[in-house]
């Protein structure tokens, strides 16, 4: 298996090649939080493209640092900075999904040159400022991750996984509207945190409690830049306001979407990145905002 040294941390990764070869773009893809494992669309992107995903610290195959001072976006972003210079990638395009899109955020706040383009989905950048719909997103979203950590702490993450699907089944409004079953959707949460530790769910969570608000910081950004969010998701007031704020950004809204976007809608998802990157790589004007839905 693939791991480079950063840090004193060993970080997994995955470099493949379309199969068709040529000069495909480079794509970079973070995982959201407890869950380093893509659905099967992610086949479409290795298709299409040069694609590195890798495990975070704290996740999957990638080291779990007992410290938690270890544990920071900043250095989520400067380890995926050290894996690109460690594969003698100076830019790409950069994106993830939930917690990968906050990492991509601070990458492209902090490394701004090694910028292809920048992909936020399903994600936000900010973390409670102003006064708005998108601030209370981000409220809830700091107390959510701030109960989720004191169960695996004090509980285990098996009693975790049993509360959240309890929640999906009597409290999600939008489950039922997914192509997996529940008990399909009750495995797959399972799955998502079989190969992290207590201790570095606990870590991670944290770490996105006390993440940087990059809002005032968004201006900055340079690059053409994709947000998309699916239109039930928690976070879409904030994909709104962060796409106002970026320059040349592109909003993309995915209908019939809650958190998250590839597990609802894998394939609108994907059109909406290859829709993109395309754009990007041919040198067209990516502002503005687009709609994805399934056809009827």
């Amino acid at each position: 298996m693939p791991v480079t040294r950063v840090d004193g941390v060993d970080l997994w990764y995955e470099l493949s090649e379309p199969a068709a070869g040529g000069d495909a773009p480079l794509l970079v893809l973070t995982h959201g939080f407890a869950g380093p494992h893509w659905p099967p669309v992610i086949d479409e992107f290795r298709a299409r493209f040069r694609l590195l995903w890798y495990h975070v610290r704290g996740h999957g195959r990638s080291a779990v640092p007992d410290e938690p001072t270890a544990y920071s976006l900043p250095r989520f972003a400067a380890d995926l900075a050290a894996l690109l210079d460690a594969l003698g990638i100076e830019r790409a395009h950069i994106g993830g999904v939930s917690m990968g899109g906050m990492v991509s955020a601070q990458f492209a706040c902090d490394y701004p040159q090694r910028l292809r383009s920048l992909l936020l989905c399903d994600t936000t950048c900010g973390n409670g400022a102003g006064d708005d719909a998108a601030r209370t997103a981000e409220t809830g979203l700091r107390d959510a991750f701030d109960r989720m950590a004191l169960v695996a702490e004090k509980y285990g993450l098996a009693e975790l996984v049993e509360r959240e699907n309890r929640y999906r089944r009597e409290q999600d409004l939008y489950a039922r509207t997914r192509r997996a079953s529940m008990e399909e959707q009750d495995a797959e949460n399972a799955r998502k945190v079989a190969d992290m530790t207590a201790a570095g769910y606990v870590h991670v969570a944290r770490a996105l409690i006390a993440r940087p608000d990059l809002v005032p910081r968004l201006p900055s950004i340079a690059a053409p830049a994709l947000v998309s969010c699916g239109e039930w998701d928690l976070f879409y007031p904030c994909a709104l306001r962060d796409a106002s704020l970026i320059p040349h950004a592109r909003m993309a809204t995915v209908r019939g979407a809650a958190h998250a976007t590839p597990d609802y809608q894998p394939q609108l998802w994907k059109q909406a990145v290859f829709d993109f990157i395309d754009d990007v790589e041919a040198g067209r004007d990516v502002r503005g905002a687009r709609e994805y839905r399934a056809s009827s």
